[in-house]
């Protein structure tokens, strides 16, 4: 009886010696989404139709290596004003401690200044405290 043994072409190569540079670098996860996230924007600048910013999500999903995703760009206006629409956590403590101030005091004005963010920071931590004191007492009172 012939036994056949056959080999996978991953492992039929052979590996490369450590001082060989690849030639190519994979992409990661975060370069896709900005990517996508930059299509977006064209999209919704007007630059690119529907079918063709699905077909271009579709290919930087798709895509491997790094050198893929610039072709995808290629005919865009370069990044320079694109920001991400999602705001950064400091920019949504500010807006809650400015809408907090504005609901107390009635006061519009300019946003709050960082000493005020520190004061309502600690006015937060301070509820968080005494909350979580009143729920073992009452726990404790219960049972």
């Amino acid at each position: 009886m012939t036994t056949e043994t056959t080999t996978s072409p991953l492992h039929s190569e052979r590996p490369r010696p450590e001082s060989e540079p690849s030639p190519r670098v994979r992409a990661s996860t975060s370069e896709r989404e900005e990517t996508v996230a930059r299509l977006h924007h064209a999209l919704g600048e007007g630059r690119l139709d529907l079918a063709e910013t699905e077909t271009r999500i579709a290919a930087a999903y798709a895509a491997q290596y790094r050198d893929e995703l610039p072709p995808l760009l290629a005919d865009l206006p370069a990044g320079a004003g694109f920001r991400s629409t999602a705001p950064t956590w400091q920019e949504i403590w500010v807006s809650g401690v400015w809408r907090a101030r504005s609901a107390v005091t009635g006061a519009v004005g300019e946003q709050p200044t960082p000493g005020e963010c520190r004061t309502a920071a600690l006015l937060v931590v301070t509820a968080l405290i005494w909350m979580t004191i009143c729920a073992v007492l009452a726990a404790a009172a219960v049972g």
